[in-house]
């Protein structure tokens, strides 16, 4: 039994049943016949553990809270519903430290290192094979789970301190409860989180784990992340000169050695049936053969379309419509549907209308939503909700007096957003469809807009009941694609413009292959982080943790407020003035949370981070 409580005494009873994965490690059994702390002492206890503290993932990556942190007020994710404000979107005054998403994922983050540090620390007590030679764990199977350990904790150590720069660094599994904590500053916990990815790079962890072990850390992830986390450190006050280029080594040892390699296609990658494919580094990963803990991330790129438009209901054949961030205009206008492979497999799609090609292999992710019940003016099965996208040949801006044909025909057309990036048109997405509140829908709070496709899961189940989904696909967490981008803004920080043109054309030049036409320019000249960040919108588009790429790189207020039309002009431009240059520093930072501050005697003597009260 695990619980969110950081400070609660733990009670660390391996549950009956937890994350089931594509690999048959995730598995725990029920131990109710014993006591836990002699459980934990023997082999099979003590991979029970270590188990459960893979599972915390869960909590932190699949979950709502993680999808609106990273995606939502950024320049190329906005909101959902145009009516109203939205705390994380525009930053407005109500957004404080009572926050919920915030709050909730502080909670899971220390509820998953509260697990991890419990394996860690209770390593040498497990009985040993030279101890017990039938019931023991083997002191080599030992250590290496003593390092998947460690680079779980130097992941939540990283989430932790990239959001609030400062935190508790809790190392050690709570016995008793507390009402006392500390903050912690940035630098301590860098240093611990290289300490421990430190350990795993010289342990006994393979460097690229076989497809027996998929899901499990790797010395190839370690050394993504530790690349990752220099180059995090390298923008702080505390980096050490040579940040940028650890950075930068680190990524080519993953690209040169560890075995990792691109996918042929961009569609390869995220082929549902090709999930677990060389360029994976490392994964949350699920399974559809159990109904626990199944993925719901893959379910928030879909709008409401059952609601207010005529011919839809709610169905595994769409997904979930549960989308609170969409793409902002600038997103959509990065995207060279013609010559950039990613677009289409990106977006629903022709491509994605084709079983042979389509992310999930069915033929229900073409560029519209077919009526899905009788009686309606459109014959079931037929398209009722149609969005033009740049590769069709008759593509074209549908005139008012078009829409309004096929709106009577009982099909709803949405033009796609127009414009380009050299014209600042990025500036007039009120005038586009897809940002038009209720746009011919009786649906009055919110938007319909051409949605996100490359998660899709064939497998996903739908409850008519409660209207949830859940599928079954991986939740990437470090790609190779990824590690070029990485070395790329690296060699960009260490001024190395040679390296920075190659790893950035790698992933550039993979995008080319398969397009319709031709002639994706590569980057040449001198690569800036703008160029950085516009690839990894490209590339990582819902993947990444944008928010995070925007506040390491100290972009977050100078490119939201350039791109994301909704934070200047939703309910009347007010927004503008909690968000600018000046305080860029607060905003590219999370408030420590009121309701952990409020449950210590010392939480008023702890202040809060800048700007945050």
């Amino acid at each position: 039994m695990k619980t969110n409580k950081i400070f609660a005494k733990a009670m660390l009873v391996a549950a009956t049943v937890v994350l089931s994965g594509c690999s048959s490690f995730l598995d725990e059994e029920n131990i109710s016949s014993q006591s836990a702390e002699a459980f934990f002492a023997t082999a099979k206890g003590y991979e029970s553990l270590t188990v459960g503290a893979y599972e915390t993932l869960n909590s932190i990556y699949n979950s709502t809270n993680y999808y609106t942190l990273t995606q939502l007020g950024t320049d190329i994710g906005t909101q959902g519903n145009g009516s109203v404000t939205n705390d994380l979107n525009q930053y407005v005054p109500t957004y404080m430290n009572d926050n919920g998403a915030v709050n909730g994922q502080w909670n899971a983050l220390y509820g998953a290192l509260k697990n991890i540090n419990a394996a860690i620390n209770r390593a040498p007590a497990v009985v040993t094979k030279a101890q017990d030679p039938l019931d023991g764990i083997d002191e080599t199977l030992l250590a290496t789970r003593v390092a998947e350990m460690k680079f779980l904790r130097a992941l939540v150590l990283f989430e932790i301190v990239k959001n609030w720069g400062q935190a508790p660094l809790l190392l050690e599994e709570p016995t008793s409860a507390s009402t006392v904590s500390q903050l912690d500053s940035g630098d301590l916990f860098y240093k611990q989180i290289l300490q421990d990815l430190g350990d795993v790079i010289s342990s006994n962890l393979p460097l690229k784990q076989p497809a027996s072990d998929y899901g499990r850390a790797s010395k190839a992830a370690a050394y993504h992340l530790r690349a990752l986390v220099y180059l995090t450190r390298g923008y702080q006050s505390y980096a050490e000169s040579t940040d940028f280029t650890n950075a930068l080594a680190d990524a080519e040892y993953v690209i040169e050695k560890s075995g990792h390699a691109l996918q042929p296609d961009f569609l390869d990658v995220h082929k549902d049936a090709n999930e677990e494919n060389d360029e994976i580094i490392f994964a949350v990963n699920y399974d559809a053969a159990t109904n626990y803990n199944r993925n719901i991330y893959t379910s928030f790129w879909m709008f409401p379309y059952r609601e207010g438009f005529g011919g839809m209901t709610f169905s595994a054949i769409y997904g979930a419509d549960w989308g609170s961030v969409m793409p902002t205009k600038y997103a959509y206008l990065l995207f060279d549907w013609k010559k950039d492979r990613r677009a289409q497999v990106t977006f629903m799609s022709p491509l994605n209308g084709d079983a042979a090609t389509s992310v999930d292999g069915k033929t229900l992710g073409a560029n519209h939503f077919d009526c899905l019940v009788d009686n309606y003016t459109v014959p079931k099965g037929e398209p009722c909700i149609y969005f033009p996208v740049p590769v069709e040949a008759d593509f074209k801006v549908w005139s008012e007096a078009e829409k309004e044909a096929a709106a009577a025909a009982g099909c709803v057309y949405y033009n796609y957003p127009t414009g380009s990036i050299a014209e600042g048109s990025y500036n007039n997405a009120g005038n586009d469809d897809f940002y038009k509140t209720g746009y011919q829908s009786k649906n009055v709070s919110t938007r319909a807009w051409l949605p996100v496709y490359k998660f899709k899961d064939s497998q996903l189940q739908v409850n008519m009941t409660n209207n949830s989904a859940t599928g079954a696909r991986d939740i990437y967490l470090f790609r190779l694609a990824e590690t070029h981008l990485i070395a790329a803004e690296a060699a960009v920080k260490a001024n190395n413009n040679t390296k920075a043109l190659f790893h950035i054309n790698k992933v550039r030049d993979r995008a080319k292959k398969n397009a319709p036409e031709g002639g994706l320019i590569s980057y040449t000249g001198t690569v800036t982080i703008d160029n950085v960040l516009d690839e990894r919108a490209l590339e990582l588009f819902g993947e990444a943790p944008r928010w995070n790429d925007l506040s390491r790189t100290g972009k977050l207020a100078e490119r939201v407020l350039k791109y994301n039309w909704d934070v200047n002009n939703v309910t009347g431009g007010v927004i503008k003035t909690q968000l600018s240059a000046s305080t860029n520093a607060k905003y590219s930072i999370r408030p420590i949370p009121k309701n952990w501050l409020n449950t210590l005697s010392n939480g008023q003597e702890l202040g809060n981070n800048p700007g945050w009260e």
